[in-house]
């Protein structure tokens, strides 16, 4: 402590102070306050103006500096009192030079930490034994989108009447409140929250209220989901794709027997009916099965220059007697854009999106809106990403319905086979669609929501020049045609069919009894499935063209021909095929000769 007169001037002071300065006593007795011992010449002024009218000093911070130099805060304590000298100052100082500076450093660590916090997405928050909130930090603006201050000071009650979360957020607490760490997943504002929340506790360890945590893993979540979502439909693909090979090879007899009958029965004979029923309704199975292999991504996919606009207004015309009246169209599709690819498939993709927005207007009607523009793609995937498009030029073909939209279960299920909200229909539309569209390396985009509607977005590669290839003559060779497959039913059938057109059929149940029997006897082409345990088909195909280059081979499966590799066979028949497309094949490779 010390004593001053009026002016400043210390009249006493107590070793103690006189130690903290760095003086002896006799060296402080006479030095002024305001030159002497302040940091600032006027602060004493400035701290004598705000206290002289309450006539005391109660706690007033200042700088004072000490003899070597360094500065000190100091608070003071103090009134004016009346001696029979005049009226002096009595003064009780106290350091807490160390206190702000361990002060100053928590506030520096606290903002660090703070800065941490956000840069993970992270959220924390103190509250007390009354779940009065004390202290918040971290990216709640970012996360939660309202200011970080916005409930300090009141209750977890408070907070919760006003933005209900999905959590009863107060039991958690209380439950930490009884020294119980709680860690749970939630649902708030549109982001999935991880949290832990642990009592709070002083030096003594008693609980004095709770400190709670959160992390916004909303994005891991979504990359998660799409893994698995990916997970499931290529092993959907996989199973699609071997049942749709399996069911063709079936087809082949169903509809070659049917063929063959048909051509045996003339019309109006009894039993004639039956069998065009039969042969229409595994034509009916060979759509469905074909639109399986399109979702497997093993349709096969063509590469020529496909105009979308020429194929909207073509669909347009074909689908108008079944569009409502209360269904209107916005077309925006320009006739100079052209992707590369199948026109087929192309033109399935497009229908299967029309109906699936009519479907979705049902009899409310609405908007359809079609439309296509030219797009260069980075390759970073989104959100609404189902496929996401590799880096390159795309032509973004664009169907939207203004209707009731879908909710994000449905959403995430409305691509795989036999998924459907439908009362009727198959579930394979939608399917096939992704099939084509990861055949040809493109991306699918679908962005919809409750009362908002559906956009699907199609990134179709843009067309480009391709090189043209010189076609070769088919070369011209006699009528023994050797079949390969290891299906009993389609090497029997085939043959049939093969000596109906005209022609001489040997088989062969895999690819090395095939290859011997092409080196024993003449043969003039070779009919070979593409899958086959052993020797594979491209394998026979590829022996074959060295042994035998100039001997026809026509490749067939229930596949595609892109599951082949760079072998190239000189046709190809996809299961199930009609007599009278192989029969066209046979003609080009193998023409009959006049009689």
């Amino acid at each position: 402590m010390y004593r001053s007169s009026h002016e400043g001037k210390i009249l006493y002071a107590n070793p103690a102070l006189a130690r903290m300065l760095g003086y002896t006593v006799d060296e402080l007795i006479g030095k002024t306050l305001d030159t002497d011992i302040y940091a600032d010449p006027t602060a004493r002024a400035k701290c004598v103006a705000k206290w002289a009218p309450l006539g005391r000093i109660d706690g007033a911070e200042v700088e004072w500096k000490h003899k070597d130099g360094r500065l000190l805060t100091v608070q003071l304590w103090g009134a004016a009192v009346m001696t029979p000298e005049g009226k002096r100052m009595e003064v009780w100082v106290t350091d807490v030079t160390a206190l702000r500076a361990a002060n100053a450093e928590l506030e520096r660590t606290a903002t660090i930490l703070d800065l941490v916090v956000k840069q993970v997405a992270a959220i924390y928050w103190v509250v007390d034994r009354e779940l009065t909130v004390l202290r918040t930090g971290g990216a709640i603006q970012q996360v939660l989108g309202y200011e970080a201050g916005r409930f300090l000071g009141r209750t977890l009650y408070d907070a919760h009447r006003e933005d209900p979360s999905t959590v009863d957020s107060i039991a958690l607490h209380k439950r930490a409140l009884a020294g119980e760490i709680v860690m749970f997943e939630n649902e708030y504002r549109g982001k999935h929250l991880t949290n832990r929340i642990g009592p709070y506790r002083d030096s003594s360890g008693a609980i004095i209220g709770v400190i709670g945590t959160c992390l916004d893993v909303t994005a891991s979540r979504q990359l998660e989901r799409r893994m698995v979502d990916a997970q499931r439909a290529e092993s959907l693909g996989v199973l699609a794709g071997g049942l749709a090979h399996d069911f063709n090879n079936l087809l082949v007899g169903v509809l070659g027997n049917s063929d063959l009958a048909l051509r045996e029965i003339p019309r109006g004979a009894p039993g004639r009916a039956a069998v065009e029923a039969v042969r229409e309704a595994g034509l009916r199975a060979a759509e469905l099965t074909n639109q399986l292999l399109a979702y497997a991504g093993r349709g096969g996919a063509g590469s020529v220059r496909v105009h979308p606009s020429e194929i909207v207004d073509e669909l347009l015309r074909i689908t108008a007697p079944s569009i409502p009246k209360n269904v209107a169209f916005e077309i925006d599709v320009p006739h100079g854009l052209a992707v590369r690819g199948d026109p087929s498939q192309v033109r399935q993709v497009l229908l299967n999106l029309i109906a699936n927005a009519r479907d979705a207007l049902g009899d409310r009607g609405g908007t359809i809106r079609i439309a296509a523009v030219a797009y260069y793609h980075d390759g970073n995937g989104e959100p609404n990403d189902v496929i996401v498009a590799p880096p390159g030029n795309y032509i973004v073909l664009q169907v939207w319905d203004d209707g009731p939209g879908m909710d994000p279960e449905t959403r995430r299920h409305i691509f795989e086979p036999f998924f459907t909200t439908k009362e009727t229909g198959h579930g394979l539309g939608l399917a096939a669609v992704l099939g084509i569209v990861r055949a040809h390396g493109g991306g699918v985009k679908l962005k919809t929501g409750r009362g908002e509607g559906a956009r699907f977005c199609v990134f179709w590669p843009a067309a480009v020049t391709m090189p043209q290839r010189a076609v070769s003559e088919p070369p011209i060779a006699g009528r023994t045609v050797l079949i390969i497959d290891d299906e009993d039913l389609v090497r029997d059938v085939v043959a049939r069919m093969i000596e109906d057109l005209g022609y001489s059929a040997i088989t062969a149940r895999d690819g090395r009894s095939g290859l011997d029997i092409v080196a024993k006897s003449a043969v003039d082409a070779v009919l070979v499935d593409m899958t086959m345990p052993g020797m594979t088909g491209a394998e026979v195909i590829t022996s074959l063209r060295a042994s035998h280059p100039g001997l026809p081979v026509v490749l067939c499966s229930g596949y595609d021909r892109m599951k082949a590799g760079p072998v190239r066979a000189d046709a190809y028949l996809q299961k199930p095929f009609r007599i009278e497309e192989f029969e066209r094949t046979l003609a080009k490779l193998l023409p009959l000769r006049s009689v």
